[in-house]
């Protein structure tokens, strides 16, 4: 994969980072809110935390991907698949740029 490309996805996956930690956050501001004293409203906060936690942890999970791939491009081995070694199609990586699988092993 030449350096453009490489540089290109670090840049994306930087800025990706980013709007995942400010998700992350948003979900942990919301809940160190607390609840409203109205019971009502507590039955609408408990099915929205339902919710909040399955974002919050979609995006946790999706950030731990995206700082391996920054580590991976860190070290050289962006874009080479963990399970079986050959290198990720630039397709692939391009629409999913924190990709740790080839399409086959995936």
């Amino acid at each position: 994969m030449n350096k453009d490309v490489i540089a290109s996805m670090k840049e994306l996956l930087i800025g990706k980072r980013e709007e995942l930690i400010r998700r992350v956050d948003a979900v942990n501001a919301d809940f160190a809110k607390g609840r409203d004293p109205n019971l009502k409203e507590q039955v609408t906060e408990r099915e929205n935390e339902e919710v909040l936690i399955q974002i919050k942890n979609e995006a946790e999970q999706n950030l731990a991907h995206v700082v391996k791939a920054l580590h991976k491009i860190d070290d050289g081995s962006y874009g080479v698949c963990d399970s079986c070694h050959e290198f990720i199609d630039e397709k692939r990586l391009v629409a999913l740029p924190f990709a740790n699988q080839c399409i086959k092993c995936a």
